[in-house]
C-alpha cells in the first residue's frame, strides 16, 4: 500500500480524490506551476440533491395557527419528520414569530376609540393637526415589584449559574406608584425646559410594629402599603389657570381622586375623561415611559419595600424627558392609525 492509499484511508475517501487534491495542492520546484493554496471543493450553493419540499412555505399557510405553536404538532400537521423540518428552518425557509395576548376589541370599543381620536384632531388655518396636549394631564398607576419571576444572567460556558428562591413566587414584595405627566414644553417665564414630569407618590406609609418578630422589635418604625383616600395635594400644581385641564386615566377610582378638593384648590377647572376601554396604547404612560421607569428599578436588587421606593424614585428622576416626548410622539401616531 503506497502512501496516497494510506492518506486516503485515514480522511475515508478514495485515492483517486486524494490524487486529484495532490495534483491542485503540489508545488514544483521549477516554478512552471502556479501555486494552489484553497483544495475546497469548487462545488456552487445550488448543489446536492434537489429538495423534495418545495413548496413547504404555502404549506404551513394552508395549516391553522393553533397547530403552529409548537415544533411537533406543526412536523405532525405537515406529515415529515422534525428533523428534517428543522433542517428547513435553519436554511431559512420559514421563520419563527412572537405574539402577545393583546385585548380584544369589540365593536362598542372600536367607536370609543376612533370617537376619542377624533377629539383630538384640530384645524389650524385649514388644515388639520392633532392636539398638542399642552393642557392634558396624563394619570396612570403602576404596580412595581421586588423582582422579575423570570430573569436573564450572562456567564462563562460551564458555569454554574447561582438558583433564584423566595417563599412564593404568588406573593412577592410590590408596590403602587401613581404617576402624573404632561407635554414637555419650554416655559417662557422660567427660561428653561420645563420636564413635564409633575410627580410619582407610593401608596406606603410608616407606621409603628405592633408585635414583635424575628426580624424587629414591637415599636419599630415599618412601612407598609396604604389604600389612597384622596388626591397628592401636589397633583394640581404644574397646570396653567388660563386653560381647563383635561385628564385621562385608566381606572375608576382615579375620578374620585382627581375630583377631590385637592384638585380644585387655588381655582385650578379640572375635567375627567375617561379613557377608551381595552386601549393602553391612547395613555402616555402606557406607552412606554412607565416600562422605562420599571427596567432602571430592576438595575437596583430591592429587597424590601423601602429600597423599591428609593430604587422607583431615584428611576423617576434618572429617567430623561427625551423618553417621555417619544411617548407623545408614540401617542400621535397612535391616533393617526386610528383616524
Amino acid at each position: 500500500m503506497g502512501a496516497a492509499d494510506e492518506v486516503a484511508q485515514l480522511f475515508d475517501c478514495t485515492p483517486s480524490t486524494f490524487r486529484r487534491i495532490w495534483r491542485r495542492a503540489s508545488v514544483s520546484l521549477s516554478g512552471s506551476k502556479t501555486i494552489c493554496r484553497n483544495v475546497s471543493q469548487r462545488k456552487k450553493s445550488t448543489c446536492g440533491r434537489k429538495r423534495l419540499h418545495k413548496d413547504l412555505p404555502k404549506r404551513i399557510q394552508a395549516i391553522p395557527q393553533s397547530p403552529r405553536y409548537w415544533f411537533c404538532s406543526l412536523a405532525n400537521s405537515l406529515g415529515m419528520p422534525k428533523s428534517t423540518l428543522h433542517d428547513y428552518f435553519k436554511r431559512g425557509v420559514f421563520a419563527k414569530y412572537s405574539i402577545v395576548l393583546k385585548p380584544a376589541l369589540t365593536e362598542p370599543n372600536k367607536v370609543c376609540r376612533l370617537r376619542w381620536a377624533l377629539d383630538h384632531v384640530c384645524d389650524r388655518d385649514g388644515a388639520k393637526f392633532f392636539d398638542d396636549m399642552y393642557d392634558t394631564l396624563h394619570v396612570d398607576e403602576k404596580w412595581f415589584f421586588i423582582t422579575r419571576l423570570q430573569k436573564k444572567v450572562y456567564g462563562a460556558i460551564g458555569e454554574k449559574i447561582q438558583q433564584r428562591s423566595c417563599k412564593s413566587k404568588h406573593h412577592l414584595l410590590k408596590v403602587m406608584f401613581l404617576t402624573a405627566d404632561v407635554h414637555p414644553r419650554w416655559d417662557e417665564t422660567c427660561g428653561e425646559w420645563f420636564d413635564g414630569k409633575l410627580g410619582t407618590w407610593h401608596s406606603t406609609e410608616i407606621v409603628s410594629a405592633q408585635r414583635r418578630s424575628s426580624r424587629r422589635d414591637a415599636g419599630t418604625p415599618v412601612m407598609k402599603t396604604l389604600y389612597l383616600q384622596s388626591a397628592p395635594s401636589g397633583l394640581a400644581a404644574r397646570p396653567r389657570q388660563s386653560r381647563s385641564n383635561k385628564t385621562m386615566h385608566g381606572p375608576t377610582f382615579l375620578q374620585v381622586m382627581l375630583m377631590s378638593s385637592a384638585c380644585k384648590a387655588d381655582g385650578w377647572g379640572m375635567e375627567v375623561m375617561f379613557q377608551s376601554p381595552n386601549s393602553p396604547d391612547l395613555n402616555v404612560l402606557d406607552l412606554g415611559f412607565l416600562r422605562a421607569i420599571q427596567a432602571l428599578q430592576a438595575e437596583k436588587h430591592s429587597s424590601s419595600l423601602e429600597e423599591i421606593v428609593a430604587a422607583t424614585d431615584a428611576a423617576w428622576d434618572v429617567v430623561s424627558t427625551k423618553t417621555l416626548n417619544k411617548n407623545f410622539l408614540t401617542l400621535q401616531i397612535c391616533l393617526q392609525e386610528l383616524v
